[in-house]
């Protein structure tokens, strides 16, 4: 709550003062400034909070003929049969071929299958035989010791469902599912095999319990899924399809591998992801496919299925059990609407990086924001990048090191207050952090304070990756840290939910006086180009008019880090077209000067941008860069593992020498 203090505070040390005046009120915060954002990355989904032990449960994974990935004969054979798939969305089945004397079959879970002593856990298996036979399941140890009760299962010769509840008689981490089949050489099918526990978190049970708690403890505002990258796919038919998630699990086709190379079985879908959101009191936000993946871009006469998919996935959110959707979603158990406030049209698509760039992004973002407005005008919609059209919000994403989120603290206390709102999507630190650490945690910390401060233009924000599976990180570092049994927060997990569980009212005029001493120059200077190939001359660095180095005296004084460097007659140039081409000056650092000159002339040859002149040099991960003729040859600004200056429009011409001159002081 916020209150009005009677008098001025202030709070004094030998070091430091800082003055709170509750009577000058700016902002107010955001009642959604801090969410989540979840994709299906690091095994965050299957492997993660899906609590499914059972790992290909639906043999989407595999080659026909082969014995699937995770599933192992340890008697008899067993192989993936494409003739006898047990309902429509299913291509396939398990088949297995017993021996004279039956066979056995086990998977091995997601590096192991946990069970806990005295919880129970629910089996579900769909199967057939060619005559009758026993079917026994259930889990085991290593040494194939029933650890479970197990359920003996009679088939026939068509397809059926056969649910169990199983009890753990003691505490395994690297267990296994076991399957074991009678004697009898005639084959026997398994389409489709699942262990979940029985108390998981949430309404339907689907989330693990450990980790569902961990983001239920965060109160996130909102909640942005399904990614990410994830929502794009390397190439449009590996992403996510919201319409084939949805219905009963057994019956969800699912992909052997989606865009971060594993595979999904949509057991996590779009009506799981909406009711996760509705559990954890957050507003759901949904991430669209705007036609574009990492690969291929859709044509505009192919964009009514995007434009369709977007406006049906709200239907299906908010509409009546009288709409298509709306039925839908009450057949699927929830006949009251979800309230879908959010939808975001495409994930990093338009940014000069991403595939396709801003003029497609543009186009089809303008498509789906106008049928969106015509039929749901109520709905938030959500830009990757400034477009020429009307915008409510603006995504931005920034992964750095510590030095880039403190030095972007005051980053939005000059952004437009007329322009379109920024929801900072995802950041983190990537670099200099371990695998999550406490210098990474302040620095955000720091960052946070400033998209409080300035709510007004800030409305959104939320961390990333979320999760990530310790057996298999593919993105470092993480929110929240977990194997099959066990999880914690990373510093910068305690921080989101410091900030998160204590959000401000109201921005309030605060000063603060902080005798520090001056910060200095530290490192050294460098060239360098971006798929591009340069050259530069008359390259000098002084400082109080001392020289210090002078190219046109000490020509050999460089370290070629990558690319071709060659020197002719004075003049420094870089030939090879691949990204990031370095050079550094030797034996020369700015470390203890106040201040220092840099002045050169540069010339671009060919490429597809211009060159970066780099400064305060101290390793891979920590130093500063010019970038002239940046993001595709469209503007200029300063970097540090992103962007530390808003950019300015130009380019650099091909041919044309331009001076150079950098002047730095302090850090």
């Amino acid at each position: 709550m916020f209150a009005y203090l009677p008098l001025l505070f202030s709070y004094q040390t030998a070091a430091a003062m800082v003055r709170v005046d509750p009577k000058q009120v700016g902002p107010t915060v955001s009642r959604s400034l801090y969410g989540i954002f979840f994709e299906e990355i690091n095994f965050a989904g299957d492997g993660g909070i899906h609590a499914e032990l059972i790992r290909n449960r639906g043999f989407e994974e595999g080659k026909v003929g082969e014995a699937p990935p995770f599933w192992k004969a340890t008697t008899g054979a067993i192989d993936l049969d494409p003739t006898a798939p047990f309902n429509i969305g299913k291509a396939r089945s398990l088949r297995v071929r017993p021996g004279v004397n039956g066979a056995t079959v086990e998977n091995e879970g997601f590096w192991g299958v946990p069970v806990e002593k005295g919880r129970q856990y629910r089996l579900t298996v769909w199967a057939k035989s060619t005559r009758d036979r026993t079917l026994s399941v259930g889990v085991v140890d290593g040494k194939s010791k029933p650890i479970t009760t197990f359920k003996s299962i009679n088939l026939n010769d068509q397809w059926k469902r056969y649910e169990a509840i199983m009890t753990a008689k003691e505490t395994q981490t690297k267990a296994k599912f076991y399957a074991m089949i009678s004697g009898n050489t005639s084959p026997v099918w398994l389409g489709y095999a699942s262990l979940m526990p029985t108390d998981g978190w949430g309404t339907d049970g689907l989330i693990r319990r450990d980790l569902g708690e961990k983001v239920k403890q965060m109160q996130p505002g909102f909640v942005r899924f399904p990614g990410g990258c994830y929502v794009e796919g390397t190439n449009l038919a590996q992403a996510f399809d919201w319409k084939a998630s949805l219905g009963e699990p057994e019956t969800r086709k699912g992909s052997p591998q989606r865009l971060w190379g594993y595979a999904s079985t949509d057991g996590l879908g779009y009506h799981e992801y909406l009711q996760w959101c509705e559990d954890l009191g957050a507003e759901p936000l949904y991430v669209a496919n705007c036609g574009m993946s990492h690969t291929e871009i859709a044509p505009m006469d192919k964009m009514a299925k995007y434009v369709d998919d977007a406006l049906d996935a709200i239907e299906y959110a908010n509409g009546p059990v009288t709409s298509r959707w709306g039925s839908e979603r009450a057949k699927n158990g929830h006949p009251k609407p979800f309230n879908l406030k959010y939808i975001e049209i495409g994930n990093e698509n338009g940014l000069s990086w991403s595939f396709g760039g801003r003029p497609p992004y543009a186009e089809r973002y303008r498509l789906i924001y106008d049928a969106i407005k015509a039929k749901y005008p109520e709905i938030i919609t959500i830009a990757n990048d400034p477009v020429p059209h009307p915008m409510e919000i603006v995504d931005e994403h920034y992964y750095n090191n510590p030095s880039f989120f403190w030095q972007n603290a005051n980053r939005y206390d000059t952004y437009d207050r007329k322009g379109p709102k920024i929801y900072v999507g995802e950041y983190a630190v990537t670099a200099e952090c371990g695998k999550g650490n406490l210098q990474a945690a302040l620095a955000e910390a720091a960052f946070m304070t400033g998209m409080e401060r300035n709510s007004d233009v800030v409305t959104m924000s939320s961390y990333a990756p979320l999760f990530v599976n310790d057996n298999a990180r593919q993105w470092n570092p993480d929110a929240i840290v977990y194997n099959n049994h066990q999880s914690y927060g990373t510093p910068s997990y305690w921080v989101q939910q410091l900030f998160a569980t204590n959000r401000a009212d109201k921005v309030v005029a605060t000063k603060w006086n902080v005798p520090l001493k001056p910060a200095q120059p530290a490192g050294g200077i460098g060239l360098m180009t971006w798929e591009t190939s340069a050259e530069f001359k008359d390259i000098k660095l002084t400082s109080d008019d001392k020289v210090l180095y002078d190219s046109n005296r000490q020509p050999g004084s460089w370290n070629n880090a990558t690319g071709k460097w060659s020197v002719d007659k004075g003049v420094f140039r870089q030939t090879a077209m691949e990204t990031d081409r370095r050079s550094y000056l030797k034996d020369v650092r700015v470390d203890g000067l106040s201040r220092y000159t840099l002045t050169l002339k540069a010339r671009k040859l060919s490429g597809r941008e211009g060159f970066l002149i780099l400064i305060n040099a101290q390793s891979e991960a920590n130093r500063v860069q010019w970038n002239l003729g940046g993001w595709g040859n469209s503007e200029h600004g300063f970097e540090s593992g992103g962007r530390i200056s808003p950019g300015i429009k130009g380019q650099i011409e091909t041919g044309r020498w331009y001076d150079v001159r950098l002047e730095v002081e302090g850090a």
